[in-house]
């Protein structure tokens, strides 16, 4: 093999290796309440991820005004895997909410995030 043959060919395998290990995150692609939105009022956290994500080892997490606000235990929608879903265990008051989620994907990669909702009065 020529000199500029191997080097074509490991220019080729570093695209393909970088491509694949692109898309092999759960990343955030939507959010109920949407991110930065505000809503009247919020029933459960909605994460959409760009794959399939594992609930027994994904996380989320809420304060707002009063503190940490009480979650149930997040579950993956029933005909899809990609959404994440935690229940608000009671009303939300009027003010500002951060969201964090860690996910693992079903393939076991973890991201993470924050972001912002707030309930307005």
């Amino acid at each position: 093999m020529t000199r500029t043959s191997l080097i074509a060919l490991a220019g080729s395998l570093a695209l393909l290796c970088g491509a694949t290990t692109a898309f092999a995150h759960a990343q955030l692609e939507k959010a109920t309440p949407a991110v930065g939105g505000t809503v009247a009022s919020a029933s459960e956290i909605r994460l959409e991820f760009s794959e399939g994500v594992e609930p027994k080892f994904s996380k989320v997490s809420v304060t707002g005004p009063g503190g940490a606000v009480p979650l149930g235990p997040a579950r993956t929608d029933s005909g899809n895997q990609a959404v994440l879903i935690a229940p608000i265990s009671k009303p939300l008051p009027a003010g500002a909410y951060k969201v964090h989620w860690q996910a693992v994907s079903v393939d076991t990669h973890h991201t993470q995030g924050t972001f912002e909702f707030t309930v307005k009065p």
